[in-house]
């Protein structure tokens, strides 16, 4: 027997931490966790007290490290080939004689992971899931992002490259799952088509100056940074700049735009295949709301998900993120506080009434597809500020108008003090909200609880300049609203 700590620890990695099965190389034979518990409980017993001295992060990081040492494994990141071997194929045994590209494909990565890192463990997405077993699909997806963070080398296979200035003819820099098969891995290598490397080091994530060319094009191919690439950290924030990420990544079932992002922003959601990709992405984003008030995940435009009866404030897809302003933290990362409930999206923002100025528009329709709009109060001098959308009840035929406009200011942070007053920077972002004007005192009071501020679906983000760097704005702006 061998440390009770130590053993909690191993149980704890074996079933938390690494896939349900995976390859073993020496037998060409799947393990489950129990197997590989059998396999691997001897080199652990042989861990003692001196073996764990030397870390100065303590104990428990000192068991971690030396229970990854023992149970390495490689990873496979690709895209699929024709007749790809399935976990039924890999059951029946005679693995060595069968013949295609995907077979080609599985014997030259358990050959590099062994050969090239010394692994006898290895996992790939096509034979190691019994995709018969919703349990399994839907767990292997959930922690799908922390299996290819705990491997010991990621092998990226290339399927259409010869050469690094090609990868931007790769169709595996276009999918959404291979996003976080990038970020995820601390030590990644790629492989062109021929399964010859693009470079002569072992890890091509590894900060050094020869590494550089490999990363830059994968940067520009990308969009992201190269210290995200290199040392990216999971989690609910810079939600608008990841989202950019994967807005033009595709996905062959169209729920897993949404389900492939979930390890990124460290979230947990059921599959359900079948409820289509703006009731996955809607749950997504909800979910990365209940867990962080972090301003990106509003920094939005375009089409909002018809999923909430009333809210007409969540995205349907990463693409509303595309273009959005940069400055929505600008004010110390000021955070929002906001949360769903049955009325739509609750959210305190600085609302600034605006008038509309767009002319009278012909008889035939009171429906266009922008508006011009100004603001006469002091502190936010708004001459003209036109606004697309793809329609705008803007005039009734005589030349009137049943609706109120508002901007409401989302990137505005609190004065620390007596006063607590809002500050604004010189550029402001900001949603447009509308509603029915009142015609009476009784309908007033009506309105003000059955017709709350909407958000007006608009095709671009709006942003406004004040004439200051900064400028402190009158408290009774502050308005709590059900978007």
């Amino acid at each position: 027997m061998g440390l009770r700590d130590v053993e909690d620890a191993f149980n704890h990695y074996v079933f938390d931490e690494v896939p349900v099965r995976m390859l073993y190389l020496p037998q060409m034979k799947l393990l489950e966790r129990d197997a590989l518990k059998r396999l691997y409980r001897p080199q652990i017993d042989r861990i003692t007290e001196e073996d764990l001295q030397d870390n100065p992060l303590g104990r428990s990081a000192a068991i971690e490290e030396r229970i990854r040492r023992q149970l390495r494994y490689g990873i496979l990141s690709h895209r699929w080939l024709s007749l790809e071997p399935s976990f039924q194929d890999i059951m029946s045994g005679n693995t060595l004689a069968r013949e295609g590209p995907g077979w080609e494909k599985l014997r030259k990565f358990c050959e590099v992971a062994n050969k090239m890192y010394g692994v006898e463990l290895v996992w790939s997405d096509t034979c190691c899931i019994d995709k018969t077993s919703s349990s399994e699909l839907d767990e292997s997806l959930r922690c799908m992002f922390r299996w290819y963070r705990n491997t010991s080398i990621c092998i990226v296979y290339l399927a259409e490259t010869t050469s690094i200035d090609r990868f931007y003819n790769d169709e595996w820099f276009t999918r959404g799952w291979t996003l976080q098969e990038l970020l995820a891995p601390g030590t990644i290598r790629f492989f062109r088509k021929d399964w010859a490397p693009l470079t002569d080091h072992t890890n091509d994530k590894a900060d050094h100056v020869a590494n550089r060319p490999i990363m830059d094009v994968i940067a520009e191919v990308t969009g992201i940074s190269l210290q995200d690439l290199q040392a990216f950290v999971p989690g609910p924030f810079q939600v608008d700049t990841r989202m950019v990420w994967a807005a033009r990544r595709g996905t062959t079932r169209s729920e897993d735009v949404a389900y492939s992002l979930m390890g990124i922003f460290d979230v947990s959601i059921p599959i359900a295949y079948g409820e289509g990709a703006q009731r996955a992405f809607f749950r997504l984003v909800e979910a990365i709301m209940q867990v962080s008030n972090e301003p990106g995940v509003l920094n939005w435009a375009g089409t909002p998900a018809r999923m909430h009866r009333l809210s007409t404030a969540f995205p349907s897809a990463p693409l509303c993120y595309l273009g959005h302003p940069d400055n929505i933290r600008s004010l110390a990362d000021e955070k929002r506080e906001f949360s769903l409930t049955n009325r739509g999206l609750r959210i305190q923002l600085l609302v600034v009434p605006v008038d509309l100025v767009t002319p009278v528009i012909p008889p035939a329709t009171s429906i266009q597809d922008r508006a011009t709009f100004r603001c006469n109060l002091k502190a936010f001098k708004i001459s003209c500020l036109t606004i697309e959308g793809p329609s705008f009840p803007v005039l009734e035929r005589t030349g009137t108008n049943r609706y109120a406009y508002s901007l409401g200011i989302m990137n505005y942070a609190m004065i620390q003090g007596e006063s607590k007053d809002p500050i604004l920077p010189k550029t402001c972002i900001a949603y447009l909200l509308t509603r029915l004007k009142g015609t009476s005192s009784f309908a007033k009071m009506v309105l003000s609880v059955c017709h709350d501020w909407k958000k007006v679906e608009t095709k671009t983000f709006i942003t406004f300049d004040l004439p200051q760097d900064y400028t402190i704005a009158k408290r009774n702006l502050l308005t709590t609203v059900w978007l």
